[in-house]
């Protein structure tokens, strides 16, 4: 009988381990988050669509680098007292959208200001998804 090598054990602990941790990702509660993307230059760059403590759904150019770790800001605009947030991003996944543009599914790393990250997610759960539409001033 043939025995499984260390190696080929090893890789499918660790696919196991990965499944299990896209299932946890899954399970947590996911929100619409329509927000403008920017750059670390202040440059309009894509969208959000959905948006987690964890992570999140960015629509950017298709040839935003590939495969690295990336720093983003996030703004909405149906509320100017919400601050700009920036957060960093490990790629998870990536798909092509259409010729111009590419959906990257994202972990957070690192977010600027914890707090204000924390309001501006129940912000986003509370209003919705219309961040990328100013409100009308009354």
């Amino acid at each position: 009988m043939a025995q499984d090598s260390p190696s080929s054990l090893s890789q499918e602990a660790l696919t196991i381990a990965h499944l299990q941790g896209v299932q946890e990702r899954r399970q947590e509660e996911r929100m619409l988050a329509f927000c403008q993307v920017f750059d670390m230059e202040g440059e309009l760059v894509g969208v959000s669509f959905d948006l987690t403590r964890n992570g999140i759904c960015v629509s950017v150019p298709n040839d935003w680098p590939q495969d690295t770790d990336f720093t983003v800001k996030l703004r909405r605009m149906d509320n100017e007292a919400l601050p700009t947030i920036t957060i960093k991003l490990t790629p998870m996944w990536r798909q092509s959208r259409n010729e111009n543009f590419d959906e990257i599914g994202g972990k957070i790393i690192e977010v600027d200001c914890p707090e204000a990250f924390s309001t501006f997610l129940q912000y986003c759960q509370q209003a919705g998804p219309s961040g990328l539409v100013e409100r009308p001033t009354s």
